[in-house]
């Protein structure tokens, strides 16, 4: 999980890269490129489908409230679990989102659990 500095650092690169997509439909110099409408639409359509995953990926990582300070417990025993991150990815309306979250074993009954699939809600049924 990022601190506040890193996460304005974060959000910075993203609009900077999306600043650089930008200069693709309006060239600070030079001459503009010649669309079509059908490829003006396919390429912003690319391009914000894109930035929508970047900005999913990012706020799952930096999202403090997604990933609990204290320690995970098991949902049907109660038990501290054992736990460590792992990486996990979903299909979205953008496509696959990647992002890391916690998995856990529970020592006492045996369950594995996943404790930030219960924390992060996009929309109903993303994740």
């Amino acid at each position: 999980m990022a601190n506040a500095s890193e996460v304005v650092t974060r959000r910075q690169q993203l609009v900077d890269r999306f600043a650089r997509k930008l200069d693709k439909y309006f060239p600070e110099t030079g001459e503009m490129k010649s669309w079509t409408i059908s490829e003006l639409e396919k390429s912003l359509m690319d391009d914000v489908t894109a930035l929508a995953r970047d900005v999913i990926e990012l706020r799952l990582e930096v999202d403090a409230k997604r990933v609990s300070e204290v320690s995970p417990r098991c949902p049907d025993c109660e038990a501290a679990l054992s736990s460590r991150l792992t990486p996990a990815h979903k299909h979205t309306l953008f496509g696959v989102v990647r992002y890391e979250r916690t998995y856990g074993h529970c020592p006492a009954c045996g369950r594995a659990f996943s404790p930030s699939g219960l924390g992060v809600r996009l929309r109903e049924g993303l994740l």
